[in-house]
């Protein structure tokens, strides 16, 4: 059942991908050099609503969350690794499946150079750990605890920030955006 729900929500997320344009490498590139914002709006408005439906739903028990570790240096080195790979590819591991549908040819590449990022992963872990993962870590930290507060009031009102920040965000730049191609018609750009 858990495999059918999850493929179930991600056939509606990589739907919404898709739909929405952000699938794009038009779209990705933009939002890599800041001169467009539909896709930091649309995934900080996912992410605003999921944080004020999701918090409260961890009080009734329904969702439990599953708390990382904090290690600070290997977060900041995997996210300019990832950063890098999203620039080269084109795609992010998401709006790469989103992708495929349309039959853009630069799909594979993207594929392969995951597969590949995650095969060095696996190789490499145990050797880094000591530098990577050791020094500067914190632990399974969050938010409301670092700053002493409930977790529900915390979640709901980051959520409610950042669906805040989409509206600024949006009047602040919706005069100077490019049209993004609407692949549902083109199929590539």
């Amino acid at each position: 059942m858990q495999l059918f729900l999850g493929l179930l929500i991600g056939t509606a997320f990589g739907f919404i991908l898709r739909r929405s344009r952000v699938a794009s490498n038009a779209c990705i590139r933009g939002a890599l050099t800041l001169t467009d914002f539909h896709m930091l709006k649309l995934l900080l408005t996912a992410v605003g609503v999921t944080l004020i439906l999701v918090f409260p739903l961890s009080i009734l028990g329904i969702v439990n969350f599953s708390i990382k570790t904090t290690y600070v240096i290997g977060v900041v080195l995997g996210g300019l690794l990832f950063g890098i790979g999203m620039a080269v590819a084109g795609f992010c591991p998401g709006t790469m499946l989103a992708a495929l549908p349309g039959g853009d040819r630069h799909f594979w590449w993207a594929v392969a150079g995951g597969l590949a990022g995650s095969f060095a992963y696996a190789l490499v872990y145990e050797p880094l750990e000591p530098l990577l993962i050791r020094p500067l870590n914190f632990g399974k930290l969050t938010l409301p605890e670092l700053l002493g507060l409930n977790p529900v009031v915390t979640g709901v009102g980051v959520g409610v920030l950042l669906l805040a920040g989409v509206i600024l965000l949006d009047r602040m730049t919706t005069r100077q955006q490019a049209q993004i191609p609407d692949l549902a018609r083109i199929g590539d750009d």
